[in-house]
């Protein structure tokens, strides 16, 4: 069997009261790239706290994170990890980017990202297809939980637009072997509901509410995290 190597760029840690249900965010991401073929071995470097890979050479594909951080604030271990994307993209590695690490591949590829004027956004917001995607056709709608601020405002040269929401506009893109968007695919509802309780002190009670009531009966995360292992196997 051909095995991938995939690393994981983990750029926070879950916060200790979600830890008595899920044992690390490493473990999410985990879960979402193991299926039946049993061919994706995960190693994780807390880029965060400055556990860094020796070189894009050490693993065959890498995953980028979600995090409390902002891109455009760039503390010191963004700015190192951006460069490392660059270097990674110039080697033609399969690079996937989620929610943050969507928005950090981006910048670091001559995109822009900003805080969005409406606020938080959050759970399973309107989002359509341009182009086919994880089982979605063009015009079909695209359900992911989401939990974010900030977003891309300007994509790196020469993405293809994958998804589009009218609150945020980038939603999705892909470039040669580099895939990102702003949803959480590593996200399952009881973890989503769990979160909430974290994101209601930040965001109001309103905004929670208001998500958690419209969350859908289903939504596209399987096909999803099916699109990425493939995407990640080169």
């Amino acid at each position: 069997m051909t095995r991938t190597r995939v690393g994981v760029l983990l750029c926070d840690d879950l916060h200790e009261e979600l830890q008595t249900e899920w044992s690390s965010y490493r473990a999410l991401f985990e879960t979402l790239l193991a299926d039946e073929q049993g061919d994706i071995e995960v190693s994780g470097f807390r880029v965060h706290d400055d556990e860094w890979p020796d070189s894009p050479a050490s693993a065959d594909a890498w995953l980028i994170t979600g995090s409390r951080a902002s891109v455009h604030e760039s503390p010191d271990w963004v700015v190192e990890l951006q460069a490392f994307v660059r270097r990674a993209e110039a080697l033609g590695q399969p690079l996937i980017g989620v929610c943050f690490g969507h928005q950090l591949i981006q910048a670091a590829l001559g995109g822009r990202t900003q805080r969005s004027s409406l606020g938080w956004h959050l759970g399973a917001y309107p989002v359509v297809c341009e182009t086919a995607f994880a089982g979605r056709q063009p015009g079909e709608t695209l359900s992911l939980l989401a939990v974010h601020q900030d977003q891309v405002v300007e994509p790196a040269p020469g993405f293809e637009r994958i998804a589009t929401s009218e609150q945020c506009p980038w939603y999705a893109m892909r470039r040669g072997r580099t895939l990102t968007l702003q949803g959480h695919p590593e996200f399952d509802r009881e973890f989503f509901q769990a979160l909430m309780g974290r994101v209601r002190g930040k965001a109001g009670d309103a905004a929670v509410d208001q998500a958690l009531a419209a969350l859908p009966a289903d939504d596209h995360t399987a096909a999803v995290r099916a699109t990425m292992r493939d995407w990640l196997r080169g």
